[in-house]
């Protein structure tokens, strides 16, 4: 366990971030508000890491949602440790530990991916990268899916930021069902979410997917399968799967989807556009 004054100081998300764009956390609504932790004596519930946030689920032991600045003009490449850590500004029991990924084929799956926050001098990039290392920025994936469609869904937006130099906010986190099945204590959650946005001119422009690991869990839990399903979906849909309000990004432009405006399955990389 890392203890809770090794991390003090942490700057997280910058809801400034955009030029001339206020882009807040989005807030829990309805049931999910109830449910969230607090992190302290105030009812406070965000915990901030260097150039990321999140907020973390009272009972479910993860994390709800996170939230990261991506600066594409200042990104560096920095290897990776692979040494995980409890965090200790919150109760070990209110988070998973290697006990849940241990001997199965379950990952530790990142977030906030591992690169997407390390930018700025030596020490921030440094710092941000062992940030991400926290089981609190972690979610259960079959390793076929983490290895997946989305990790490379996590590249295409990185290079993205990188060719482009752009700056991106991007929200990502688990579809937290009621009904999700139950492993080692831990309900695993059968789908994920990812929401990117940045600045054209004046205009905020968002994407937003939701991947679907709900073969690949059913066959874990009785024998080893694979398979998933992509969906480019707009910021409302997001918003009644996870009961998460997006406050502006609800006006911010998104590409069409499908002839019902609703969903758009995601085949290939080159079928999203950002920018």
């Amino acid at each position: 366990m890392l203890e809770a004054s090794a991390l003090a100081g942490r700057r997280g998300y910058d809801p400034e971030f955009l030029p001339g764009a206020a882009i807040a956390l989005p807030k829990p609504t309805g049931d999910l508000a109830g449910q969230v932790l607090a992190i302290d004596d105030s009812g406070a519930t965000v915990l901030d890491y260097t150039h990321f946030s999140l907020v973390m689920h009272a009972t479910r032991r993860l994390a709800v949602f996170t939230a990261v600045n991506i600066d594409g003009a200042r990104l560096t490449r920095i290897g990776r440790s692979d040494r995980w850590f409890i965090d200790g500004r919150i109760p070990r029991e209110a988070q998973t530990g290697e006990w849940l990924y241990a001997r199965n084929a379950l990952d530790r799956g990142h977030l906030v991916r591992r690169l997407d926050p390390c930018w700025g001098d030596d020490r921030e990039v440094q710092q941000a990268n062992d940030d991400t290392f926290f089981f609190t920025n972690c979610s259960p994936q079959h390793q076929d899916f983490n290895q997946g469609l989305w990790n490379r869904l996590e590249d295409h937006v990185l290079d993205h930021a990188k060719v482009e130099r752009d700056r991106l906010l991007v929200f990502t986190g688990p579809v937290l069902d009621d009904e999700d099945p139950v492993y080692r204590g831990v309900q695993l959650p059968q789908a994920f979410w990812k929401l990117v946005a940045w600045q054209r001119g004046a205009t905020v422009h968002a994407v937003a997917f939701v991947l679907s690991q709900a073969d690949l869990v059913e066959h874990f839990l009785e024998a080893l399968g694979d398979g998933w399903h992509t969906y480019q979906v707009g910021v409302v849909d997001i918003t009644t799967l996870t009961g998460l309000d997006f406050g502006a990004l609800a006006q911010a432009v998104e590409p069409a989807l499908d002839e019902s405006g609703r969903r758009r399955p995601i085949r290939a990389l080159s079928e999203i556009a950002l920018g």
